[in-house]
């Protein structure tokens, strides 16, 4: 495997489960104060908040393609937008083009 990339560990588990539930958190405490007046400050905080949650998975973690093991990198939107299996995402490789469930690698710091 390229030593760029590294199998996913329990502890990027936790810390990824963090972040989410962090999130959650913030989204439901600020929910109390602006809805149902500033519902739409509301909706920017959690439309950004997704954007940059999404935008940290999308660096911090990479695919390998079961069909060549070509390992590559997605963009935010199809991090976004692309099936989730947990430990694998519906992807098409940019080597060979094919569809298939991805495997998730974490990105070496």
């Amino acid at each position: 495997m390229d030593s760029n990339y590294r199998e996913v560990t329990d502890s990027d588990w936790r810390r990824t489960i963090l972040y989410i539930v962090s999130f959650s958190v913030i989204i439901v405490a600020v929910s109390f104060v602006l809805l149902p007046e500033n519902w739409y400050l509301w909706g920017l905080i959690v439309a950004l908040g997704t954007f940059q949650l999404i935008s940290w998975h999308a660096k911090n973690f990479a695919y390998r393609c079961p069909n060549c093991g070509e390992v590559f990198e997605i963009s935010p939107a199809a991090d976004f937008l692309g099936p989730n299996g947990g430990t694998k995402k519906y992807l098409k490789c940019p080597n060979c083009s094919k569809r298939s469930w991805a495997r998730i690698l974490a990105k070496s710091k």
